[in-house]
Formats: structure tokens, sequence, C-alpha cells
């Protein structure tokens, strides 16, 4: 077996987060568009992107979504 496979935040201010699921980032950026300085145009936060790093994979990521919107967050599509 590989190593332990983690998810990647890379918010639009730079910041980069780690979250131990899919569900996990995205509580992340949720968390950080409801703090944010304006919740209403969250522009720290969002657009952000969802990368899970995984050793067993060549490069050691793998891209899984983008979040545009805090709508993107409750999506069920």
């Amino acid at each position: 077996m590989g190593g332990e496979v983690r998810f990647e935040v890379r918010l639009a201010n730079g910041e980069v987060e780690l979250a131990d699921s899919q569900w996990g980032a995205q509580h992340v950026i949720a968390r950080r568009v409801a703090f944010d300085v304006d919740p209403t145009r969250p522009v720290n936060v969002l657009r952000a992107e969802i990368w899970r790093l995984d050793p067993t994979r060549f490069g050691g990521r793998v891209y899984v979504e983008t979040i545009f919107t805090a709508a993107d967050l409750t999506s069920t599509g």
C-alpha cells in the first residue's frame, strides 16, 4: 500500500490548507468563506482549487475540483 491520501486546498489569496478528505477540503473553503472580510464577496477565498495528494500517483497530486462560488459547495451534481 502507498502512503496516506490527503487533500490540498489552494485559496485565491495564495494560502494552502490540508484536509483529510474531499468533504473536509470543502468544509475548509466554506469556513473560510463564512469568516472572510466580506462573506458576500469572498475574493480572498474563491476561486479555490482542491487537489488530492496521493504519493502513488505520478507528480504526487491529482486535480479534483475548482470552487468558483459558495453555491458550488452545496450543489449535488
